[in-house]
């Protein structure tokens, strides 16, 4: 007979329910970064510098949002638990088919709209295996994130049986390639490259794999109390946000383009990698104290992917009702970020009872 459990028996909390959390917060910074791209971003690429300051303060801030999403995956994922063959039919089903489905969106809602003709249309869907359509640049991110799940089983072997010592070296020479970007503000091509190698010596540690590391080293070798491990999060995410936020005013009066003005905002920098890291850390003294409470927000998380990839068709048409409404640089930004959240939610949440929605959703 089945055993039944005593009814004042206490809830235990996951202890990975916290990244649940993580991802959701992760999800609203990624809205926040862009409800503030139409304050500093013409419509023809030109920088807007009207609007600096609060731009600046929020979108500074913002920045770790992508590198957690890689760091939950190597939490989570490494090393993997099944053959290579397995792990790509499994995550690979569920982020191809629902980004071709929003990356088709993406070609036909404008034109549906009357903001692009049949022409744009074709060529946005038919140069989707090569790269984003112009009204889906925050589809990026899925290229990227092919990328790194493709290399996770070849890394998988080695982060199994390489020992804490040789991590570390792995991440000290990542580190270093993160600052990288500002070195280039002075001597442009580093460390062997020319015109003809842009493959320098730190290039194969360099990128969002470090990210990868990062997250599993995490989960097997820091072992600080929640006390401990709050106040050195708190101090990362200090040091790297300072850092982000003065780069940033720094180039505003000189810069030519948005990539030079972005200099601090790139998310392979360390002053990025410190505010994501602190951000891991403060995350993890998160824990449940209510079964419903904990199963919610993993409801939640697991549809922020379907969130991510459809939301830029919320926010274009959210802007200008609550930029009319508010004005106000300070107010629109969090508003519109916290509105799309709440609509595009909505919108997956309904699309997720379908049948087959997990081919639309994630």
């Amino acid at each position: 007979m089945p055993t039944i459990a005593p009814a004042n028996v206490a809830f235990k909390s996951s202890p990975t329910a916290y990244l649940n959390i993580l991802r959701i917060f992760a999800c609203l910074m990624v809205l926040t970064v862009h409800s503030g791209e139409f304050f500093y971003i013409g419509d023809k690429g030109q920088i807007i510098r009207e609007n600096h300051v609060w731009v600046n303060n929020y979108g500074s801030f913002m920045r770790a949002c992508v590198p957690l999403f890689v760091m939950i995956s190597g939490y989570l994922l490494l090393p993997i638990k099944e053959t290579a063959n397995v792990f790509y039919k499994r995550r690979f089903t569920r982020l191809l088919v629902p980004f071709l489905f929003w990356s088709a969106m993406y070609a036909l809602v404008p034109y549906l709209l009357g903001t692009s003709n049949l022409s744009q249309m074709w060529h946005d869907l038919y140069t989707i295996p090569i790269n984003f359509a112009p009204s889906a640049g925050h589809l990026w991110f899925v290229y990227m994130f092919i990328g790194v799940y493709l290399f996770i089983p070849i890394f998988s072997p080695w982060v199994q049986t390489a020992s804490k010592r040789f991590k570390q070296f792995f991440l000290l020479v990542w580190a270093i390639t993160l600052c990288f970007p500002y070195i280039k503000t002075i001597y442009p091509e580093v460390l062997g490259e020319a015109f003809w190698n842009k493959y320098h010596t730190g290039y194969y540690f360099s990128g969002y794999i470090g990210y990868l590391l990062l997250g599993n080293y995490i989960k097997e070798h820091v072992t600080l109390s929640k006390s401990v491990g709050l106040l050195w999060g708190v101090v990362m995410v200090i040091i790297g946000y300072i850092i982000t936020n003065l780069v940033f005013a720094h180039q505003l009066p000189f810069a030519k383009d948005i990539p030079e003005l972005e200099l601090s905002w790139s998310f392979p920098t360390i002053n990025v990698a410190l505010m994501a890291t602190g951000l891991f850390m403060i995350f993890r003294i998160i824990s449940f104290k209510s079964g419903a409470a904990e199963s919610f927000f993993a409801k939640v998380s697991g549809l922020t992917y379907g969130m991510y990839l459809a939301h830029i068709l919320v926010l274009v048409q959210l802007f200008p009702i609550i930029n009319n409404w508010l004005h106000d640089v300070v107010l629109v930004i969090p508003v519109l970020a916290i509105s799309t959240f709440l609509v595009t939610y909505v919108g997956i949440k309904l699309l997720s009872y379908l049948p087959g929605s997990k081919y639309i959703v994630g």
